[in-house]
């Protein structure tokens, strides 16, 4: 680990120069930007059990399927008359009940392998199965819609970022850009965003550029951050939102944010990726995930910015409906996944995950194609076209405003 800290805080050091200045948000009107809207990506890395999220309570076959696992339905948070949100979710209750959060159900891959790589490949690229595509698909999102890549708060296109990121983005060595591959946009990842608090300069961090974005990576840092009144956990999200919070109030954030949520150790076994001992891990990750949540709301509220913001978890598969023997689940073809914003039509959308039976691993096939998402986010709510960026159409779903 100590090796590669010195090697990403190596890589732009040639490039370091001075800060870029702190521009106020309305200070690029006239910049041909479009509208300043922020997409913040929450990866929940290693693939979220659906069912121990958004509960099928009232389906005997749920409890027959986890006889360790399964949720006590006294302890659920009911948000239907057959569904509960798990009680770690507690936080993520204003949102719901203000409408502000949407639950989008039986969402996932056209076609997945349960495996890692190849699913993770799948998802960043927005490929079919049969596809084997080179640039993530916010890096074609982004050529094809130059007003979506044009940051808000830049002197001029060519210094500011299209993307930041904080934490690991893909595990290829490569391009490890995520949905940001094929390094043709000015992309940094920090890989922690506590080193980025403590100097609020990049080249004080470990991080990866791709080649555009390595001149403005080198100069690029927020001089002084407003004071804010919502206070963040001061663990890895946490203090990532709070950075993306921090740019936001500044001008600085770039139109979108990616942000991946991993076990407290760096191991997404301990997160999400739940093959075992799932109750020791599970629902501290959703708190995790759901304190954050309410916090980035709240701090966006503060600074004005929750109406044009957007923030959307994903992941590369849920988990089968089946426990495995080690009292965990393994990789399952549907799962289900937040979006939260002033935007945004709270509810739930699509149809619940049916439970069914299946071997440990797999499980119900999708009814939400994950592109379709995809395809809400470029037209509903940065008003751009998704023309080209897929192999063909998907029809936007109906969770937000425009």
């Amino acid at each position: 680990m100590t090796s590669r800290r010195h090697f990403l805080h190596a890589a732009l050091a040639a490039s370091a120069s001075t800060m870029l200045p702190t521009w106020a948000a309305h200070a690029a009107a006239s910049s041909g930007a479009a509208e300043n809207k922020l997409l913040v990506l929450v990866y929940l890395k290693g693939g979220n059990d659906g069912y121990n999220t958004l509960v099928p309570f009232s389906d005997p076959l749920y409890r027959q399927l986890r006889p360790n696992i399964a949720l006590p339905r006294d302890q659920l948070i009911h948000v239907a008359p057959s569904l509960g949100f798990h009680s770690a979710l507690q936080p993520l209750l204003p949102l719901w009940e203000r409408k502000e959060l949407a639950v989008i159900q039986g969402i996932g891959q056209e076609q997945i392998t349960n495996q890692h790589y190849r699913d993770a490949e799948t998802l960043f690229t927005a490929s079919g199965p049969d596809e084997y595509l080179d640039d993530g698909w916010m890096t074609r999102v982004f050529s094809a819609n130059p007003r979506i890549g044009a940051p808000i708060g830049a002197k001029s296109p060519e210094s500011a970022l299209h993307a930041l990121s904080f934490g690991d983005l893909d595990i290829r060595e490569a391009d490890p850009m995520g949905p940001f591959r094929g390094e043709k946009q000015r992309i940094v990842n920090i890989q922690y965003a506590e080193e980025w608090l403590r100097s609020r300069r990049v080249r004080d961090t470990a991080h990866l550029a791709t080649p555009a974005a390595r001149a403005t990576a080198g100069r690029f840092g927020l001089e002084a951050p407003i004071p804010l009144k919502t206070t963040f956990a001061d663990e890895p999200f946490g203090n990532a939102l709070r950075a993306t919070v921090e740019l936001a109030a500044a001008g600085l954030a770039p139109p979108v944010v990616h942000i991946t949520i991993n076990g407290l150790d760096g191991d997404h076994h301990h997160a999400w990726d739940t093959h075992w001992d799932q109750f020791k891990y599970h629902g501290d990750a959703l708190t995790r995930l759901a304190r954050g949540l309410n916090d980035f709301r709240n701090a966006m509220t503060e600074i004005g910015r929750w109406n044009d913001t957007l923030l959307l978890t994903y992941d590369e598969f849920g988990r089968s409906p089946k426990e495995t023997d080690a009292k965990g689940t393994q990789h399952g073809w549907t799962n289900v996944q937040f979006a939260a914003g002033g935007r945004v039509r709270g509810g739930l959308i699509g149809q619940s995950m049916p439970v069914v039976k299946v071997f440990s691993i797999d499980g119900a096939a999708p009814t939400i194609d994950y592109r379709a998402v995809y395809t809400t986010v470029i037209e509903t709510f940065f008003g751009g076209s998704a023309n080209g960026v897929f192999a063909k159409r998907f029809k936007p779903l109906d969770f937000l405003r425009a």
